[in-house]
């Protein structure tokens, strides 16, 4: 389980900079498409981040 919540950590950090970038203009898409783009990375990072600590408490849970 270990392997699984790096790898979606390094969505996460993967997800995080897309949002930085789009933040900061660095894309082909016009801003209509920015926009869109922008709300569905932040959707999957909350996904992301909620999936992370779902596996950190099954992770440290004791005695199952």
């Amino acid at each position: 389980m270990s392997d699984m919540k790096e790898s979606l950590i390094m969505m996460r950090d993967m997800a995080k900079s897309r949002i930085q970038m789009l933040k900061d203009g660095i894309t082909f898409h016009d801003d209509a498409k920015k926009a869109f783009y922008l709300r569905e990375y932040e959707s999957k990072l909350r996904e992301l981040d909620h999936q992370i600590r779902r596996l950190s408490l099954t992770l440290v849970r004791p005695g199952h």
